[in-house]
C-alpha cells in the first residue's frame, strides 16, 4: 500500500517509467519526467537537477531554456519550479490509486524527494479513515532520507484535535520544504496544517493559494487551460500556465470534496446515451444498446467511482437493470430507486441485495404492503413527506455520499435539472439514427424552456472518443466549471449545510436535525470533524491477544467468534486482513446476510459488550482519541450529547427519523463520563 502501485499487491511503479496523464490517458514525454524525477542521472558538471528544463522535448539548462522561450519566470512564481508541478501531478495520480475499489473520500497522495532529487517514497491513502499518505511516506523513507527533503502533497494534511500526527511527523523528520497542491477545503481543516508547519519552521508552498493571490482572473485562466499533454510539452508554455494546469488536476482529483463543501450536496452527475438524432430509445421503448461495448464498460467504471446510482420507477419497471459495476470485488455503490407512488414490480433485479445494497425513496404512506415486502428482502425503504428530487439529494448527502451517478430517464432528468440537483452531465453520443417524434429524449418536457435564449449552457466541456461513440462531459449553470466550484468552496467561512450551533459540530447532518438539539456533537464520516469518534476511523486496538486495525474490524469479526466452524474462523481472518474499516464492514455484513449459520447464536446480546470493550480500548487515557473524546465534555457543567448521525442505522445511530437508539453515542458518553469520574 505504501508503494506506487495502482492496486494493493501490484508491482510498484517506479519513477523511471513514463507518466500517464490521468485525464487524457496519453503518455507524457519521458524527457520532461526525467528532468523532475531522475535528473540526478545527469553527470555533467553545472547541469544540476535544479538547473535543467525542457524546451520542445529537449533537456537544456534553465538559462538556455529562458533564452529560447524569450521570457523570464516572474519573481512572484520563483517559489515554484517545473519539477514541483511534475511531482504534484504525480501525487494526484497516486492519490487515486484505489479509486473505484473503495467509496469516494478525500484523495491524498505523497511523493518524497531528497535534496539530490531522488524519489524515496510514493504513497497514497488507501481509503477513508486509513493511514495518511504523508505518514506512510515518511515512515517508508526514514529520518535519514527525510532530512532536508521536499514533500509533495496534492491535498493539505489534516490537523485538528486528535489528528496532529501528520504535522508532528513532518516536523520531527526535519523535512525542509512541503509543496501542497490545494488547501483542504473542509472548513475545520483549511489552512491549519499549513500554518502549524510554518510556525514550526518548515517552508510550505501552496499552489492554489499562491495562484489565487496572484491572479484575479484565475477562474478564466483555468477555463482556458485544457490540461493536455501537448500543452505541457509544447515549447511555448510558461511556468504560470503549467501551474494553472497542475492546479486544475489537483482540483479535479478532489472534485467530489469541493462540491460537498460548496453546495452541501453530493456531486450529482447525469449520465445518458443517445443517438445522433438525440433519442435515448426507440418509439417502443427499446434501448439495448445505443452505445458501444467500450462506452458501457466506461459506465461500469463510473459507477464504481460513485457512492450511489440513482434511477426512477420507470427505469426500474421498463429496463429491470442491475446497476452494478460488473465486478465481484471492490466498492459496490448503493442502487437508489426514487418512486413517489411505489409503482414498482415485486420481481426486480434491484431487489437482489446480494449484488449491491438497494435504497428505495418514496412518499410517506405510499403502498405500505409493498414497502414491508421489500424490507423483508433486505431492501432499505425510507419515506419523505413532500418528496422532491432536491430532498433526495439532501438525504444522499446526509448519508455521507460524495458522488451520485443519475442514470434516470428524461422524465426524471428534467425536474432534477430544474431543481438544481444535477451539476454535471456525461453524454454518450452514438453514430446511430432512430427517428420517431414520440421516441424519448435525454431530458423530458418537465424542463420545457420556450426560448433558445433561456437554454441552459453546458460549460467547461471535454470530448473523448470512445471507439465509435463520443463522450461529452460538462457542467450545468449550478456549477459552471471546476474553478468556479473551487472558488465557491474556498469562499465559505463555515460549512454551508449546517449552522453554527453551541458546542455542536456536524458531519453530514441536516440542518433540521441539528437545530433540534443544540448541546450535541454529531459525527459520522471519518474525514469530518470529530470523525475519530467513528468506528470507521482506523485507530489500531489490541484485544483478545491480537491487533485489529479498527473498532469496526474487531466488531465485524466477533460476529463469527465462539464457533468451532473452520469457515467461521476463515471469515474472521478475512475481515481482520482488510485494509479499511469500510471493507471489513462490507464483508462482515455480507457474510452475516448470506451465511447466517456462521453468526454466533448470542450475537444479539453479545454485540453490546463487544462494542464496549473495543471502545474502551480505542479511547485509552492519554491517546489522541481520548483527548478528542474528552473535549466533548462541553462548556460549563453540561457535557455534550454524542450522536452518531447515521440515517441508515437506527440501532447504533440516530436513524433516518432521528428516533434511533444511538447506542454508539451512548457508549461513547459512558466511556467519557466514566473516565471523568
Amino acid at each position: 500500500m505504501r508503494l506506487a502501485s495502482a492496486k494493493p499487491g501490484a508491482p510498484a511503479v517506479t519513477p523511471h517509467v513514463s507518466w500517464f496523464h490521468p485525464r487524457s490517458g496519453c503518455r507524457a514525454s519521458e524527457a520532461r519526467l526525467r528532468v523532475a524525477v531522475v535528473a540526478n542521472s545527469f553527470k555533467n558538471k553545472g547541469n544540476t537537477p535544479s538547473s535543467l528544463s525542457v524546451v520542445k522535448g529537449k533537456v537544456v539548462p534553465v538559462g538556455e531554456a529562458e533564452r529560447l522561450r524569450g521570457m523570464k519566470d516572474d519573481v512572484s512564481t520563483s517559489t515554484f519550479h517545473r519539477r514541483d508541478m511534475v511531482m504534484l501531478r504525480r501525487a494526484c495520480l497516486l492519490s487515486t490509486s484505489t479509486q473505484g475499489d473503495v467509496a469516494p473520500f478525500p484523495f491524498s497522495g505523497c511523493v518524497l524527494v531528497t535534496k539530490k532529487t531522488k524519489v524515496v517514497a510514493e504513497t497514497y491513502q488507501y481509503a477513508s479513515g486509513t493511514e495518511a499518505a504523508e505518514l506512510q511516506g515518511l515512515s517508508l523513507a526514514g529520518k535519514g532520507k527525510s532530512k532536508g527533503a521536499t514533500l509533495y502533497l496534492n491535498l493539505e494534511p489534516s490537523y485538528a484535535m486528535g489528528e496532529e500526527a501528520s504535522v508532528r511527523s513532518i516536523v520531527e523528520s526535519r523535512v525542509a520544504r512541503v509543496v501542497i497542491g490545494m488547501e483542504n477545503p473542509l472548513v475545520h481543516l483549511r489552512g491549519r496544517a499549513i500554518k502549524a508547519l510554518r510556525e514550526a519552521g518548515v517552508q510550505v508552498d501552496c499552489l492554489r493559494s499562491h495562484l489565487a493571490g496572484k491572479f484575479d482572473n484565475l477562474v478564466e485562466m483555468g477555463l482556458s487551460s485544457d490540461g493536455s499533454v501537448d500543452f505541457l510539452d509544447s515549447g511555448g508554455d510558461t511556468l504560470e500556465q503549467e501551474m494553472v494546469m497542475t492546479l486544475k488536476l489537483c482540483l479535479e482529483t478532489n472534485e467530489n470534496l469541493l462540491h460537498c463543501v460548496a453546495k452541501g450536496r453530493p456531486l450529482c452527475v447525469l449520465k445518458y446515451a443517445m443517438t445522433f438524432d438525440g433519442k435515448t430509445a426507440s418509439v417502443s421503448g427499446h434501448s439495448a444498446w445505443i452505445s458501444g461495448t467500450r462506452s458501457r464498460q466506461l459506465v461500469y467504471r463510473q459507477r464504481a467511482l460513485c457512492d450511489c446510482v440513482v434511477v426512477g420507477g420507470e427505469t426500474a419497471r421498463s429496463d429491470n437493470p442491475n446497476l452494478t459495476t460488473r465486478r465481484d470485488e471492490g466498492h459496490a455503490p448503493t442502487r437508489v430507486v426514487v418512486s413517489r407512488t411505489m409503482d414498482l414490480p415485486l420481481d426486480c433485479n434491484l431487489w437482489d441485495v446480494g449484488m449491491a445494497p438497494t435504497l428505495v425513496i418514496t412518499e410517506r404512506g405510499a403502498k405500505p404492503e409493498l414497502q414491508r415486502s421489500l424490507r423483508g428482502m433486505g431492501v432499505e425503504v425510507i419515506e419523505i413527506e413532500g418528496l422532491s428530487l432536491a430532498k433526495v439529494a439532501d438525504h444522499l448527502y446526509d448519508r455521507g455520499f460524495m458522488r451520485a451517478l443519475w442514470e434516470c430517464g428524461g422524465v426524471m432528468a428534467a425536474p432534477a435539472i430544474s431543481e438544481g440537483v444535477i451539476s454535471k452531465v456525461m453524454a454518450f453520443v452514438a453514430p446511430k439514427i432512430i427517428g420517431g417524434a414520440d421516441a424519448p429524449t435525454p431530458v423530458g418536457d418537465g424542463l420545457g424552456l420556450t426560448k433558445m435564449s433561456d437554454a441552459l449552457d453546458v460549460t467547461d466541456i471535454r470530448y473523448q472518443q470512445v471507439d465509435q461513440d463520443v463522450l461529452a462531459t460538462g457542467y450545468l449553470p449550478t456549477t459552471t466549471s471546476l474553478f468556479h466550484l473551487a472558488e465557491e468552496a474556498y469562499a465559505l467561512a463555515r460549512d454551508r449545510s449546517y449552522p453554527e450551533v453551541a458546542s455542536s459540530v456536524t458531519c453530514g447532518a441536516s440542518s433540521s436535525a441539528i437545530g433540534a438539539e443544540e448541546n450535541a456533537v454529531r459525527f459520522y464520516k471519518a474525514w469530518n470533524r470529530y470523525g475519530i469518534l467513528s468506528n470507521f476511523f482506523c485507530v489500531p486496538i489490541e484485544l483478545d491477544g491480537k491487533m485489529w486495525r479498527s473498532v469496526e474490524h474487531y466488531y465485524q469479526a466477533m460476529k463469527f467468534s465462539n464457533s468451532c466452524s473452520v469457515e467461521a474462523a476463515l471469515a474472521m481472518d478475512e475481515i481482520a486482513a482488510q485494509n479499511s474499516a469500510e471493507e471489513a464492514a462490507r464483508i462482515g455484513r455480507c457474510l452475516q446476510s448470506s451465511k447466517p449459520s456462521l453468526v454466533r447464536q448470542d450475537w444479539g446480546e453479545a454485540k453490546l459488550e463487544v462494542m464496549r470493550n473495543a471502545l474502551e480500548c480505542k479511547f485509552r487515557r492519554g491517546t489522541p482519541a481520548w483527548e478528542l473524546l474528552h473535549s466533548t465534555c462541553g462548556v460549563g457543567e453540561m457535557p455534550c450529547r454524542l450522536i452518531e448521525y447515521s440515517p441508515r442505522d437506527s440501532f447504533w445511530g440516530e436513524g433516518f427519523d432521528g428516533k434511533g437508539e444511538n447506542w454508539l453515542g451512548v457508549m461513547l458518553m459512558d466511556v467519557r463520563d466514566m473516565d471523568g469520574e
